[in-house]
Parts: C-alpha cells; sequence; structure tokens
C-alpha cells in the first residue's frame, strides 16, 4: 500500500510539471503569436478604417521583384527585363530598408545618429523604407516648397509617392503597373508587426484579449498603438546658416563627423558613384571644403547640406537637402570638426 501510493505521488508530480511547463510553452506561443500581428490588421480590429491602398495579403514573388527594383532599379519579370526607373538614382542612394529609431515613433536626428552608428547604417536624406506600408502621409511639411502640386495626391498615398519619387526625386520615370505592384508588395511583405512597437506588457496582453474588450477601451487602445509609431516624418527646410553662426568644427565631435562622411557624403560621393563630384577620405577632398566652408555654394558644407542642388540637364544627379529632421546643426559642425582634421 505504502509503495502505491509512493508511485501515485510520483506520477502526480510529474503529471504536474508537465502541465506546468506545457502552460508556460503555451504562454509563449501566445506571446508570439501576438508580436507577430500585423499592425494594419490590428488598427482595423480596433475599428480604425483601411487604408486607401490597402492589402489583403502579398505575393512573394512580387515581393522579390519589388525589392529587386529597389535595390537595382530594374528587375526581370519572367523572360523579359524592364529598363532602369531611372539613369542616375536606384531607391536605396537616399533610403535606408530597415529600421532606423530604437523607439519607431522617434524622428530626433540625433537618435537616429545613435542608432545608425550602433548598426552600420547609412545615414541619408531619406526616410526609412521600414515601416512605410503602415503610414499615412507623406511628402510631408515643406515639401510642397519643391514640388507644389506634384506631391497632391501623393501626400495620403503610398502608391502615389512611389511614382512622385521615381519620375520627379529619381529623375526618372513613372513605374510600369506591374513594376507599382511589386514595389507595394514588398512593402506590404514588410509590414509593421506589434514586436516592432514599443508597447507595454500590459497592452500586449489586453490585445490578446480583444473580444473582452468594449469600445472605448478599444479606442483607448487604438490611440496609444498609433502613438507608438511615426505616421509620416516630419520634414522642415532649413536656411543655410548665416557666418556669424557657423563655428566651423569648434567644439564638434570628429569621431561623429567622421561617421557622417562615411555614411552620408561617401555613400554617394566615393568615386563618384552616383554624382560627377569625387570624394574620398583624402586631404584634398577636406581641403576643398575648408577653402569654401564660409562661403554660400555648393562647396560650401554648410550651404549644400541645407539647400541641396536641383537637377538641371547635362546634370541630373542633383543632391538632396538635409532636413532639420535628417541632420542637426550640431551634426554639420561635427562633420567640419572631422573635416578639420582630415585637411591635416
Amino acid at each position: 500500500m505504502y509503495r502505491l501510493l509512493s508511485l501515485f505521488s510520483i506520477l502526480f508530480v510529474i503529471l504536474l510539471f508537465s502541465f506546468q511547463k506545457g502552460s508556460v510553452e503555451i504562454t509563449k506561443f501566445v506571446e508570439v503569436e501576438v508580436d507577430g500581428i500585423s499592425l494594419e490588421d490590428l488598427r482595423i480590429s480596433l475599428g480604425a478604417e483601411k487604408s486607401a491602398f490597402h492589402m489583403d495579403g502579398f505575393d512573394a514573388e512580387k515581393s522579390k521583384i519589388g525589392l529587386e527594383l529597389i535595390k537595382n532599379g530594374k528587375a526581370k519579370r519572367k523572360l523579359f527585363k524592364s529598363c532602369a526607373i531611372s539613369s542616375y538614382f536606384v531607391c536605396t542612394d537616399c533610403h535606408n530598408l530597415t529600421r532606423e529609431f530604437e523607439n519607431p515613433a522617434d524622428q530626433d536626428p540625433t537618435d537616429r545618429f545613435a542608432y545608425a552608428q550602433k548598426n552600420n547604417l547609412p545615414f541619408l536624406p531619406a526616410s526609412t523604407f521600414w515601416g512605410i506600408y503602415n503610414r499615412r502621409k507623406f511628402y510631408n511639411g515643406d515639401y510642397i516648397k519643391k514640388y507644389g502640386d506634384i506631391i497632391t495626391k501623393a501626400k495620403n498615398s503610398l502608391p502615389e509617392s512611389i511614382q512622385v519619387c521615381a519620375k520627379y526625386c529619381s529623375s526618372g520615370r513613372y513605374l510600369k503597373n506591374w513594376e507599382l505592384e511589386a514595389i507595394m508588395h514588398y512593402f506590404k511583405e514588410n509590414e509593421l508587426r506589434l514586436r516592432d512597437l514599443n508597447l507595454s506588457d500590459a497592452q500586449k496582453k489586453s490585445i490578446a484579449k480583444l473580444s473582452e474588450m468594449n469600445a472605448e477601451e478599444k479606442k483607448e487602445l487604438l490611440k496609444a498603438i498609433d502613438n507608438s509609431y511615426a505616421q509620416g516624418y516630419s520634414a522642415h527646410f532649413l536656411e543655410t546658416m548665416p557666418r556669424d553662426d557657423r563655428k566651423y568644427g569648434v567644439g564638434g565631435d570628429s569621431e561623429k563627423g567622421k561617421y557622417i562622411y562615411d555614411k552620408a557624403c561617401l555613400h554617394c560621393h566615393l568615386d563618384g558613384r552616383v554624382t560627377f563630384l569625387k570624394l574620398d577620405n583624402d586631404k584634398l577632398s577636406a581641403q576643398m571644403f575648408l577653402k569654401n566652408k564660409t562661403n554660400y555654394t555648393d562647396l560650401s558644407i554648410y550651404q549644400i547640406i541645407r539647400q541641396g542642388t536641383y537637377a538641371m540637364p547635362g546634370r541630373n544627379q542633383y543632391m538632396p537637402r538635409f532636413t532639420k529632421e535628417k541632420m542637426s546643426d550640431q551634426q554639420i559642425e561635427d562633420l567640419m570638426a572631422y573635416l578639420n582634421e582630415l585637411a591635416k
């Protein structure tokens, strides 16, 4: 009898342990499932309207073609190859494809730089394509000053903004329907998931119990989710820094400046990869900029970063401007600090 009770006790402990272990696995499974929820599907479940460019799903083959178009400016479709969208630019000359902020709601250039440096990312003038499918506003702020009515339809439409970028920003052509469709499938495949947002554990647990929430609770949760990522990036054009305000690198961080030079300037200018102006990590390149540092010309760092240039016949490769949100005045001084060192 004693032996039977002991055996029963052992079996009970084993079953209890197995049940507890299984519960942990089920909990983890639920957490994984919640983390992988499509942000758009979640917003719709909470009462948000579908976007005008809503897609129910994506085609992996089309998405692959979309990525090829983004990286190479042309792609092979079945037995046919497309001609180049632009003879001068591809999307990744100005746009990253990956996350640029620790906090997806952040837009501060200092935080963007820290994340870029930590993850060895290019420091580019345009917003990342990461999460672009989930945005609702495009060509925001001061871009109306540059493009005027061209961006009217694009401001609320991802497909229209892609076409504006292809035709005008890239000095190229409008995309064919199959090209635009392929890029949209790539953006859909890489839409934001719940795991990409910095939500609290309590908010994630409430999402796992959506069926038990009332309308007001869903409304509040939707508001919290919408505040947790950038639905559109601000863009403010700044005037060229006046001479009296320029520090010419004094007090700047040359280490940060070197990163900006390598990951922003040389991203396009190294050996003239994108543009006619060839730059390198050499004394001559630095001396050229220092010689023009007090000027208001294209060879002045203070001028070119804030004003950029425009495409023109014979020189379609233009320099995009860095907005207030993409590069701060202090980061320009950091760049000047490095150029001062490089010139020596």
